[in-house]
């Protein structure tokens, strides 16, 4: 399931989500983020599908650009669903962290320039991606939001671990006196014992990115 949720205008900012999503996805999979274009299935019915993703992301990032708030003003007078009002509303009330991406020169509406559902906005902390930096900006960005931790590279580790530990083991047998080398019970737990210790170290660091990484999200 993503775990960073792109709102975004097609009209103002569609070239820019598109890009981040991405950038995220080289970087580390489909897992990360969720982008309504590319991440909502045919037949699936549209708002259950937003409502679904929005309540299961931990980080909502709110792309503004020039056409934001113009847009914004001209959908307060229509009668039909604004789905991008609808999204960061809906985000500010579970409390998500909502972080404001702005993009080509655009600021931060203040909150008289907001309806009320939508005025917090205006006291989260944003951050500006530019064309000129983007790689530099959106390194700045994943940093802000956390690295997704990989497990499957946690498992491969663990394979050649053991591995390791098998053959490291395997290699010490002539060295051992011939009781311990005929050992079945002693061998096996002389692995067992090895293979626990690297358990430990990857437990500490995982516990170690899962502190940070939960510290970031309540910032």
């Amino acid at each position: 399931m993503p775990t960073v949720f792109l709102s975004y205008r097609r009209s103002d900012t569609g070239g820019e989500a598109g890009r981040l999503a991405d950038t995220f996805q080289q970087r580390f999979g489909d897992a990360l983020a969720f982008r309504d274009v590319a991440n909502i299935p045919f037949g699936v019915e549209f708002d259950a599908e937003l409502n679904r993703e929005l309540a299961a992301a931990k980080i909502v990032l709110v792309l503004i650009g020039p056409a934001w708030l113009p847009e914004l003003r001209q959908r307060l007078k229509q009668t039909d669903i604004d789905y991008v009002r609808l999204e960061v509303a809906t985000a500010l009330a579970r409390r998500k962290r909502v972080i404001p991406i702005l993009l080509r020169g655009a600021a931060l509406p203040l909150v008289h320039d907001l309806p009320e559902d939508l005025g917090s906005l205006a006291k989260h902390q944003a951050m500006t991606l530019r064309d000129e930096s983007w790689y530099q900006d959106v390194n700045r960005l994943i940093d802000a939001i956390g690295r997704p931790y990989h497990w499957r590279i946690v498992a491969l580790r663990a394979v050649v671990a053991l591995l390791t530990i098998v053959v490291a083991v395997r290699l010490l047998v002539p060295w051992l006196p011939d009781d311990r080398a005929n050992d079945v019970v002693f061998l096996r737990t002389l692995v067992g014992s090895l293979a626990g210790m690297y358990a430990l170290v990857e437990f500490a660091v995982a516990c170690r990115y899962f502190r940070k990484l939960k510290r970031g999200y309540q910032s």
